[in-house]
This record gives structure tokens, C-alpha cells and sequence, in this order.
């Protein structure tokens, strides 16, 4: 994601802003214009996901019209059987091209709703639900991004204040406040998709092909595998280094961890930003948790990450890092700021090919854990940190 945005900045940037008067827009600070940019990539994402999803559903609904026909011929219904092929004819040449494009639903608009058989209706019912709660469910998700990008927003106003950036700041308050109007009055999402239809077509074509090339073939995920993982301890962590249980490293934030349940919690605030260890500056402090891995075949496990303190970019806190060492290689790393409420992260395993690879599943992103061959047991570091003095942390994370 971080190489992706840095790839396309230049051409995201120049992205008019869909809310905010002309001035502001001039006026936007750098960090404001990035934060956008993430929010419409994001919304890229999402909709590719949405429409992935969607257009698959008619040819579901094909399999149980087929489903159905066969069990009404095996009752000897004749008019049930009926009722379903023409349902089915009428269903593929409205799929094909011959709906109204103005319907909501171009293949099953409601005055094809049958009033029997019963079943037949219900299958037409479902397939509508099924589309209007993925409709919904796409709205939600675009209007918590269009809320992270207002709390960032909002800090940076704060920020630049500090820095007697008065007059961006005003900028970045006009912006924040537009869309925070269109939270208010329901159209976030829209809004959002509008500010991804402005991303440059290269862009978007990108994004379409990291999202088909994530389809290729699926790696294994086994939901029991880490419980073969032997926790070590929780202690003291600098991503700087890489310094684990270091005694002079400062006790920022508090980890906790429920071993039955699978969860940690880390909460905090950075009180430290910068300190002298082991004879070098260090930065980004906070807690990680050590696990013993008998070997590369048991890296496997799904993290389910939940933030109420989120990171206003991919520079700042809290930040989780998932670390693999290994006696015989290079420690292998993976940095995720915490910029949204809820991220999935997938350790996987292919046992065809004997490699390891880490996934963010909302970003539809991979990245390969290279371990040399026969690499014997591991060690898997899970660390939530902090670097700006005042930054907040309050972070669940749940192993699956």
C-alpha cells in the first residue's frame, strides 16, 4: 500500500478536491492532500470488492433457478416448473442486456416479483436483500473511511496551529468541515466515489489488476496452526533496531494478553519520543509480544485489528509491525500504520511451493516472508507502537 501511493502520489495529487472553495484547495498542506488520496484509493478498493461480489450473484441465481426447476419436476408440479422458466428466460435476457438500466436491480426489477410459487418468490426476495444490504454494507465502510479522513483532518488543524501554519490550517479545517457536512447529510459515500472517480486511469487500472491478481491462487490459512506457537514474553520495543526487552528501553504503552481468547490489548500514550539507547537515538517505542514458531509450515494466522486511536498517515502512530526472525536469514519486517478502524492481516503458508507470504486483506495487498531453506523454528515479534509525543493508542488485536 505505502509503495503503491508513493508510485501514484504525483498523479493523485493533482486531484481536485470534491468538497472546499478554490482558496483552500490552493492552500491544502501536503500531509491534507495525501490523507484525501488514501481515502480515495481506499474507496477504489472497496467498490472493486462490491462489484466483484455483485456480478457474481446472477449466475448464482441461474444455479438456483436450476435447482428449483429440478426439484418441482421431480414433484410433477407443472406449473411450478413453468413458473421457473420463464422466470429464468426472462431473469438471463434481462441480465443480458434487455433490463432498464433506470432499475434499481436491471435483472430483477420489482415488477417481476412473482406472487407464486412461494419459493420462487423467496429466492427473488433473497437475491434483492442480498444486493441492497451489499449496497449498504458498501456505504458504511465508505462513510468509517470518510470519518478516519475527518479525525485526521481535524489533528492536523491542531497541528499546523502549533506550527503557525494558520493559513493552511484554515484550509484543512474548510476541507474537514465539508466533509464532515456530508456525513451529516448521508451522501459521504457518495462523495467518496465521486473523489475515486477523479483518480487518474492509470491509477484505477492498477488497483483493478492488484485486485484480479489477488484471485489467482489462494495460499492455506489453518485457524489452529498458531496455537502451536509458544508465547515468550511481552516486553518493552523500539522499531528502530528492532530492540526487543532492552532494559533502557521506556515502558510506553501497556500490552495485555488474554492466551484463551487469542486477544491483546495495547493501550497508551506516547509519552516518549525520542531517546538515547545503546549508544543511539531511538524512536518509535511501545510493547510487542515474542512467540516461539516451530517452523515456517505453522506461520499461520489471521489478525483482526481494531483501533479507536488511528494514525492520520503512514508516517505517524500507532504503527503495528509483525517481525519474523530467523536463526539462518535476515529478520523478515512488516509495517502497517494504524489508520483505520479495522484491519485484517493474514500470515499464510502454500504448501506447494513451501513459501510464506503476509496479506492485508482490506487492501488486497501481499508481501513474500523470504526464510531460507530449512529454516528451522522462529521467532514472531507483534508490536504496536507509538512516535509523536501525545499520540493515542487503543488497540485490540484478535488471533484467528
Amino acid at each position: 500500500m505505502r509503495n503503491f501511493l508513493v508510485k501514484f502520489g504525483l498523479g493523485a495529487a493533482m486531484l481536485l478536491v470534491v468538497c472546499g472553495n478554490a482558496a483552500a484547495q490552493a492552500a491544502l498542506p501536503n500531509e491534507a492532500v495525501q490523507a484525501r488520496d488514501n481515502l480515495a484509493v481506499e474507496a477504489v478498493r472497496a467498490k472493486l470488492q462490491f462489484d466483484d461480489a455483485r456480478s457474481a450473484m446472477p449466475n448464482g441465481y441461474i444455479t438456483q433457478l436450476a435447482a428449483l426447476k429440478r426439484k418441482y419436476q421431480q414433484q410433477g408440479d407443472l406449473d411450478g416448473t413453468l413458473a421457473v422458466i420463464k422466470e429464468a428466460k426472462r431473469f438471463t435476457e434481462a441480465r443480458d442486456g434487455g433490463g432498464d438500466v433506470f432499475d434499481v436491480v436491471p435483472e430483477l426489477p420489482t415488477e417481476a416479483l412473482v406472487k407464486e410459487p412461494e419459493e420462487l418468490r423467496k429466492l427473488q426476495e433473497t437475491y434483492l436483500r442480498v444486493i441492497s444490504e451489499r449496497s449498504e454494507a458498501l456505504n458504511k465502510q465508505l462513510e468509517e473511511r470518510v470519518s478516519n479522513l475527518v479525525t485526521q483532518l481535524d489533528t492536523l488543524v491542531r497541528e499546523l496551529t502549533r506550527q503557525n501554519r494558520i493559513e493552511e490550517a484554515l484550509a484543512v479545517r474548510a476541507e474537514g468541515d465539508e466533509w464532515r457536512r456530508a456525513l451529516d447529510n448521508g451522501s459521504a459515500g457518495e462523495a467518496a466515489e465521486r473523489l475515486a472517480a477523479k483518480l487518474p486511469s492509470a491509477t484505477r487500472r492498477e488497483l483493478g489488476e492488484q485486485q484480479n491478481s489477488g484471485r489467482v491462487r489462494e495460499f492455506g490459512v489453518s485457524d489452529t496452526t498458531w496455537r502451536s506457537w509458544k508465547l515468550d514474553r511481552i516486553a518493552s520495543y523500539a522499531q528502530e533496531g528492532i530492540l526487543f526487552a532492552h532494559p533502557d528501553l521506556p515502558d510506553e504503552l501497556v500490552m495485555t494478553y488474554d492466551e484463551p481468547a487469542g486477544e491483546l490489548r495495547v493501550q497508551g500514550v506516547c509519552a516518549v519520543a525520542q531517546a538515547p539507547i545503546d549508544m543511539r537515538e531511538r524512536t518509535w517505542f511501545g510493547k510487542a509480544a515474542r512467540w516461539f514458531v516451530p517452523s515456517p509450515e505453522h506461520l499461520q494466522a489471521t489478525f483482526t485489528v481494531t483501533s479507536q486511536g488511528l494514525a492520520r498517515n503512514k508516517d505517524s502512530g500507532p504503527s503495528l509491525q509483525i517481525v519474523v526472525q530467523s536463526s539462518k536469514g535476515r529478520h523478515q519486517v512488516y509495517s502497517q500504520a494504524l489508520m483505520y478502524r479495522e484491519i485484517t492481516l493474514r500470515l499464510e503458508y502454500d504448501k506447494e511451493t513451501g513459501s510464506n507470504r503476509i496479506v492485508w486483506v482490506q487492501g488486497q495487498t501481499a508481501a513474500p516472508i523470504n526464510l531460507p531453506a530449512n529454516a528451522g523454528p522462529l521467532r514472531l515479534l507483534l508490536t504496536v507502537t507509538v512516535c509523536q509525543l501525545g499520540e493515542r493508542c487503543d488497540t485490540t488485536i484478535t488471533v484467528k
